[in-house]
């Protein structure tokens, strides 16, 4: 009986074991991961001083390539989709014919209307003889040439109907998306394929309020992307729009020069730069004061004075980049004290002593 809890028993001591031995590793680890308070001692750091000031020169925002045509295309009737003459990566023009619905029925319907059309023409004519000759009332004729001009009527009808039924491409370019197969059912709002004109594209960009009236239509700029390194696209400003959002940014549309050597794609992730020549007031930052770059942007402010300075983090809402700076939205002030350099050793009150010159930056030319 006593060899029944006896193996349960040495199960359980063992796990609690290991379970002790994990968790005692564990905390070794998190505690080598734990940055190194050296706030005993006074780390030497170099910064600068805030302030605003005027930038001149070219700036650079992030933006989104679009095609100039996206052309999502349906049939004007509903019925089942007979045929589609295009694969994913087919080029067509426009006017071009993709694919139609089943019209076997309206094709008959249309030759049966013509026939009947021929005979009243024949009619429309004979009568016509009649009323010249005195051998028929106008009362005849006006009834045969009204049945006949409703035949007519009748025959474009069923003609439009069938030109309804056919999928014509309004753009040129290529099939992105086959929404429907051959056989489905079609209704008269459905996409049956999407074509894209990648020949022409657009960069999509959103501006600032000041840098809005600082671009104008016309305006050139360049174009980069990380898929081509040290490859500069050259595009110029088309349209800027005259209204901001909620946020008082500012769409604005960019004509991208697609060259065949290095075609873009929809979609593609750029950076536009503007070449403004007028400068514009704001608080800018040295790129290489932000502790873990653009994606997570902050900074450490030093405060203090008299051997007692003190490294603070500061979180920042960032906004255009202007050459080797990058405005400052939210975050800062004019007149406080950044660490440009040293700040890899710091924590959130770490000691410091500024042994570079902190004098102040905001202003100034910045062409790339």
């Amino acid at each position: 009986m006593k060899r029944n809890w006896i193996l349960p028993l040495v199960l359980i001591v063992l796990a609690l074991g290991i379970g002790l031995k994990l968790a005692a590793n564990k905390k070794k680890i998190d505690a080598s991961r734990q940055p190194v308070d050296r706030s005993g001692s006074a780390l030497p750091v170099n910064a600068i001083v805030t302030a605003v000031g005027r930038v001149e020169g070219a700036f650079t925002v992030p933006g989104t390539l679009e095609p100039f045509d996206h052309a999502r295309v349906m049939v004007q009737a509903q019925g089942k989709l007979a045929s589609l003459n295009v694969d994913l990566g087919t080029r067509v023009h426009q006017g071009q014919v993709l694919g139609s619905l089943e019209v076997a029925q309206k094709q008959l319907e249309l030759q049966a209307a013509e026939l009947q059309l021929e005979k009243l023409r024949k009619d429309d004519l004979r009568y016509r003889d009649l009323v010249a000759g005195k051998a028929a009332t106008e009362a005849n004729f006006d009834e045969v040439h009204f049945n006949f001009q409703a035949q007519q009527v009748k025959v474009d009808q069923i003609r439009q109907q069938l030109r309804d039924a056919q999928v014509v491409s309004p753009v040129a370019g290529v099939v992105v998306a086959k929404n429907v197969e051959v056989g489905e059912f079609v209704g008269a709002s459905t996409a049956v394929v999407e074509v894209v004109d990648v020949s022409r594209l657009k960069a999509v960009v959103h501006v600032s309020e000041r840098d809005a009236y600082r671009v104008r239509e016309g305006d050139k700029v360049a174009i980069t992307s990380e898929v081509f390194p040290g490859v500069t696209f050259h595009g110029a400003v088309r349209f800027v729009s005259p209204r901001g959002d909620a946020s008082h940014n500012y769409l604005v549309e960019v004509a991208v020069q697609n060259e065949e050597a290095h075609a873009l794609k929809s979609g593609t992730f750029v950076q536009v730069r503007f070449d403004a020549t007028d400068g514009v007031e704001m608080l800018a930052i040295p790129k290489r004061a932000l502790a873990e770059g653009m994606k997570q942007p902050y900074v450490f402010v030093v405060s203090g004075d008299g051997g007692s300075e003190r490294a603070t983090r500061r979180d920042l809402v960032l906004g255009r980049e202007v050459g080797e700076q990058v405005e400052v939205l939210q975050g800062l002030a004019p007149g406080e004290t950044v660490v440009v350099s040293g700040q890899l050793n710091l924590v959130d009150g770490s000691r410091v002593r500024v042994t570079g010159d902190a004098g102040a930056i905001g202003g100034g030319s910045n062409e790339q």
